[in-house]
This record gives structure tokens, sequence and C-alpha cells, in this order.
């Protein structure tokens, strides 16, 4: 397994190698057992900072399991009583929130279903949470993959605080920015043997997942485009994951020597590779995404980090992003002998800049959150936009611009 640093940012490469080094494998596969056990889902409550809210188990006694938080994203008590408690006479298994995002899925929702491979004959549920009274349901490759485990006709999504007879709560297998275990590996292992082994199409050596085909995409992620037909001219196959089932997605990249996309979930479905692949990451902002190390570092593979985009202003990872043919790829490209490319021109830079404001404008109401005020953040950053605009002629004025602009501030003034 190796992370090819050589193609981004010195301040990029440094974070990316100590979030790597940070993201360990423990030796742990914990299960705790309650009975007479009180699931909550989660519920917001604006003195708590984390993402979805309070929610996860109650033991009998009203104290919170902290087996069942999940970092960042649900955690805490909170009195149940309030909003009503069901109750069941089933032994479930405590599944975690399930966030309908399809990289958070198959890394942190996911998390807790290496139970499953016990074969337990006495659970009768696999009980996921959602928020108080919502109604998510599981569709589309989210229940091929539980189909895939054997458990589809057990799972369920609970949005009401329920008592049940028995609670079994297995530790994650995977924990944002920490650790990983091998229960996790186990439970790919399996997915990926049953996903090959219905997968009937055909083998490519080379992929290149695109999200071009999502409406979304047309305004957040500009020059796109150019990235579809820079790896077709290098011999890669197209593909758009939303068309494909997770069967397909699963026998595609079990057979590809060569693993490329945009760091996003497109990328993060590199879980369903192999570690002999080599995955080719195309980074579409400053800062690196860290569940994409995460999946790199587990799946042991050799993936290749590329910044292809100009950086201009901090966005989240909604972006909007502007991808080039940039030094790092160009690079990339000699150093791998694939046919090189070419920046595109101060003309086309300037009208894609316009959408870019546009977007940027529309989704971005509010400062960014806090943590991406953190130095090594900043410093990615500024390194990212300098050679931006050292690479562009976007942001200079014209004489004639600048000398319209002194008189109007000396009129001002």
């Amino acid at each position: 397994m190796s992370f090819v640093l050589d193609y981004v940012y010195p301040s990029k490469a440094k974070a990316i190698a100590e979030a790597r080094d940070k993201f360990h494998k423990v030796d742990s596969a914990i299960v705790e057992t309650y009975d007479n056990a009180t699931i909550l889902p989660a519920v917001k409550f604006d003195d708590y900072d984390v993402s979805h809210g309070r929610g996860g188990v109650m033991d009998e006694n009203g104290k919170y399991v902290e087996l069942s938080k999940q970092k960042a994203r649900v955690q805490g008590y909170y009195n149940p009583s309030k909003y009503g408690i069901e109750e069941s006479n089933e032994t479930v298994v405590y599944c975690g929130f399930f966030n309908k995002v399809w990289g958070h899925f198959i890394t942190e929702v996911v998390s807790r279903l290496w139970y499953a491979l016990k074969n337990d004959k006495s659970v009768d549920a696999y009980v996921f949470i959602d928020s108080l009274d919502g109604n998510k349901q599981f569709s589309g490759n989210y229940f091929e993959f539980l189909k895939l485990l054997g458990i589809s006709d057990k799972v369920r999504i609970i949005n009401k605080p329920t008592k049940f007879k028995k609670v079994i709560v297995p530790e994650e297998g995977l924990v944002y920015n920490d650790h990983y275990t091998q229960e996790f590996i186990d439970l790919y292992q399996f997915i990926n043997k049953k996903g090959l082994e219905l997968y009937s199409g055909e083998k490519y050596d080379k992929v290149f997942f695109s999200k071009r085909k999502l409406p979304i995409s047309a305004e957040s992620n500009l020059n796109e485009k150019f990235l579809d037909n820079y790896f077709k001219k290098n011999g890669y196959s197209i593909f758009y994951p939303e068309q494909l089932s997770l069967i397909d997605t699963i026998g595609i990249l079990q057979n590809a020597k060569f693993f490329a996309g945009i760091a996003s979930s497109l990328l993060h479905n590199q879980l369903f590779g192999t570690s002999s692949q080599t995955t080719i990451c195309i980074e579409k902002q400053a800062f690196y995404n860290p569940y994409q190390v995460m999946v790199a570092k587990i799946t042991d593979s050799k993936t290749v980090f590329i910044d292809a985009c100009r950086s201009i202003f901090t966005v989240s990872t909604a972006g909007p992003f502007i991808f080039d043919y940039t030094k790092f790829l160009d690079k990339f490209a000699k150093d791998n002998n694939m046919i090189l490319g070419k920046s595109m021109s101060e003309w086309k830079f300037k009208r894609l800049f316009k959408r870019y404001l546009a977007y940027y404008f529309d989704f971005n109401a509010e400062l960014p959150p806090d943590w991406m005020y953190r130095q090594y953040i900043i410093d990615m950053t500024r390194e990212a936009y300098n050679d931006t605009v050292k690479s562009k002629k976007v942001f200079r004025m014209s004489l004639y611009n600048r000398i319209v602009l002194k008189i109007k501030k000396t009129i001002i003034s």
C-alpha cells in the first residue's frame, strides 16, 4: 500500500500524510448487550455540537450507552418520555444513524454491520435510527448492500424512541479520523465476494467514475467534462455510478487495474476494489477529503492524489469547484506516459469564473464552519489560491480598468 503525494501542493501532502498516519487499525470487536434498553432516534438541540443531534441507546436504568455514539454525528442522551416511548418484545442489533449519502453510508453507516457476519440466530432485526419523525427508507444500492449481506428482510429504520427486550450494540468498525478494525475489512471482503459472484458484465482495465450526469454537478463541478474527455482519451472507460447497480459497481471495480475519479462519495467506491488496484484521486479543492484518506488506507491499495483544480474561495464539500489541466496533472501524465493535455484559456476561465461566483453566492449564504479556519486548512487554501492567481491572468485588471477604478476612488474620497 502506498500514498503517492507527489502531485499535490506540499502543505496538502503533509496534511494527508499526517491524517493517514493518525488513522490506524485496532484489534477490537467489542459487543455489549442490554436488556430492556431504549433506542433513541436523533434529536437536535442547540447546545449540542454534533451534526445529527443526540441519540443512540439508553439502558433500562436511564444511562446512556457510550458505545452507541457516533463521533461528530450522533451522541448523547435526552429524555424520551416527552416524545412517547414505543415497546417491542424483540432482540435487535443497534446499527446507528442512517445518513442517506452514499459516501457516508459505505463508511460510517455500515460500520456496525460486521456483526451480521456472526449469523446470530437470536436477532430479530437490525435497527437504524433516523431523525425524530423522519421518513428515510432503504432503496436502490443502499438496499442492495443489505441484500448482499443477507439481512435486507431484517432491517428497519425507527423514528420514535423504542424500548426493546434486548439491544445488542456492536462497536463501530470505522471511527471518523481515528481507527478501523479487521471486522470492517471482513465486511467488505464478504460484500465484494458476493457481488463478484453475481456479476456477469464485461471487464475493464481502466475505469473513470464521473459525476457529470448528476444535475447538481453541472453547477458545482465546473469544467468536469474536461476530466471525462481527458481520461477517455487515455483509454479509460467512463461510468456514471448513479446509473450502476451495486453488483455492477463491484464487478467493474474488482476487475479494474486503474480506478479514477473526483475525491467524493464517488471515489469512496474504492472500498469495492482490490488491494492490487491503483486509485487516482482527483482533488477538487484546496484541502483534502478525510474520508478518501481513510478509504485509501483501509483498502491498502496504491492511491495517487492529484490537484487538478483552481482554488479561489474557501468552500465546503458542496463547492463550487473549477477543474483544469494543472501543473500537477501534467507532471502525472508525463511520469506515466499519458497523452498530455493543456490548461484552459484565459477567456474560458473568465467565463467559468462568472458561473463560479453565481453558485458560490447562491449556496454559501453563511460563513464557513469553524473547522475550516484551522491553521492547516488555511495554509492549504493560501498555497492553492496563490498558485491559481499565478497561473491565471483572470484576476489582473487591465490598465484601462485600473485607471477607471483610481478615478472613482479619487472622486469618492
